[in-house]
């Protein structure tokens, strides 16, 4: 998104200072180096940086490396302006984002050199008046783990931050596809991508309370592979989360995982390159001297050529990062002990199957749903409920079907249909006005999200006098009648049980 940049003024603190309300707040010194950002029109009391790097460029021989912290730079980091995304993995195929919702694409350019991520937040004397720093949400976009990044319209949280005044947004890039999962046999690594998700995750604890946020208060919040990425983050770092809560939209452990012992998907990519018929070590070097650019073309176009064998490159359960057995790790306490928000949309199905104006028939779009998305986020959701107490689990079910959103009559609460009115721009795009029901599910969803990041522990709450007055969230247990129900009908939000919603479909 394009952003308007006003005239900068600002003060220059210590390299050691932390937040005061002595300075403008546009100038901020932190790990990387110093950075200067910016306010614009639409959102004045929003404090905008962005394109800040959280870590070294992972080039050259640090192409499928785990990432290094970024280099102290001398000199001050214009950061007005969002990153480049990672090298995305393309296709041919029309999907309901190509054909109609084209706000959740990537719109600015790819690089090698991704690795940045992006703060907003209140202005100087709006966490001045509060008293105390503020909450903070670290976002994990989704893109299948083979695309994405945080240049996407639908998922620019400054008019949010600019209504509460109450919270920081941070969003990262993270290497996808085959720089972000190579799988490669002379690695001991194979999961970078998901290390980078650490590292972000790091880089914000050190230097958040810079921007006026809250390094005990950050809660880990990602959609699709993002959400998934957040549901597996406390198996893989059980011992140090560093978050205080975890969000998961539409993601769950049991997307994520590939087995590939062999190694075969690079072997055969390499050979696509030039670099075959090599032992490990030179397999790797020949294709780290590869141009990013030669590599992502050779992968994208053999994919689209549906050539056998497939090949694919999505997060392996290397049981460093991602796991064979989770069941076997929670039962054995290798799990932090962080309350969690997930849940799924009743028609996850429509983002995944090939656009066509009819659609492709409620069958499909129900056995796509469940299977895909619906299915694992319920089995994530047992297994923690195998230790409710240790694992407190808020569920959801979003049922939003708004025209503005979803503008063809099939497409319903698709996948990642909740996004705009999580971030508030449900109204800047689309091809309607929101509707009164709609401002009201996104300000109620919304407040349920930013009460569960102020304070995780006691789990999301909301009091609208308007609305229904004072709901709590019940943690969900099996059987019971705990799955907060958005949007359906003209309820903001009302309570159901999951089983015939959900589970009873899915062998549980």
């Amino acid at each position: 998104m394009l952003l308007l940049t006003l005239a900068i003024s600002s003060l220059v603190s210590s390299a050691h200072a932390s937040f005061s309300s002595s300075s403008t707040g546009l100038t901020v010194n932190t790990t990387s180096g110093q950075l200067r950002g910016f306010v614009n029109q639409t959102s004045p009391d929003v404090r905008q940086f962005l394109g800040i790097p959280y870590a070294q460029p992972p080039v050259g021989p640090l192409r499928f490396a785990p990432p290094q912290d970024a280099v102290f730079t001398q000199q001050t980091i214009n950061a007005t302006a969002l990153p480049n995304s990672c090298m995305q993995q393309f296709s041919n195929g029309s999907t309901i984002y190509t054909a109609y919702e084209t706000e959740f694409l990537i719109s600015s350019g790819q690089s090698e050199d991704c690795l940045y991520l992006s703060i907003w937040t209140p202005s100087v004397a709006s966490i001045d008046s509060k008293g105390s720093p503020l909450p903070v949400f670290l976002y994990i976009p989704g893109g299948g783990f083979t695309s994405g990044g945080q240049n996407s319209m639908y998922k620019i949280p400054d008019k949010w931050v600019q209504r509460t005044q109450s919270h920081v947004v941070i969003i990262m890039n993270y290497r996808v596809n085959v720089f972000g999962f190579p799988n490669a046999a002379a690695l001991s690594h194979q999961n970078p991508g998901l290390l980078d998700q650490r590292k972000a995750v790091e880089w914000t604890h050190k230097n958040i309370a810079k921007f006026g946020g809250d390094p005990d208060r950050i809660t880990l919040w990602g959609q699709s592979a993002g959400g998934a990425s957040v549901a597996n983050y406390p198996y893989a770092f059980a011992d140090e989360p560093i978050v205080a809560g975890l969000i998961a939209d539409s993601g769950a452990t049991g997307i994520i995982a590939k087995s590939d012992p062999t190694h075969s998907n690079f072997t055969a990519l390499a050979g696509m390159i030039g670099c075959g018929n090599l032992n490990a070590s030179a397999e790797l070097a020949c294709v780290r001297s590869v141009d990013a650019t030669i590599l992502e073309n050779a992968l994208s176009d053999y994919v689209i050529s549906k050539k056998s064998p497939t090949i694919s490159f999505t997060p392996s359960d290397d049981n460093i990062t991602v796991f064979t057995n989770y069941t076997d790790r929670i039962v054995h306490g290798h799990l932090a002990q962080l309350p969690l928000i997930t849940g799924s949309n009743t028609n996850e199905g429509a983002g995944f199957v090939p656009f066509t104006s009819p659609g492709p028939g409620n069958a499909t779009l129900v056995n796509t749903t469940l299977s895909i998305i619906a299915c694992p986020v319920a089995r994530d959701v047992t297994r923690r409920n195998l230790f409710p107490s240790l694992y407190p689990t808020y569920r959801y079910l979003y049922t939003g079907n708004f025209s503005n959103i979803s503008p063809v009559s099939w497409f319903g609460a698709y996948h990642s249909a909740e996004l705009p009115l999580l971030f508030g721009t449900h109204d800047e795009y689309g091809s309607g006005n929101s509707t009164a029901f709609e401002y009201t599910i996104s300000q109620t969803m919304e407040a349920l999200w930013l009460s569960f990041a102020e304070n995780s522990v006691a789990g999301p709450k909301r009091f609208n006098s308007s609305d229904g007055g004072y709901f709590a969230w019940p943690q969900f247990e099996q059987s019971s009648t705990d799955l907060v129900v958005f949007a359906e009908g003209s309820k903001a939000l009302q309570l159901a049980n999951a089983g015939p919603r959900v589970d009873d479909f899915c062998g549980l």
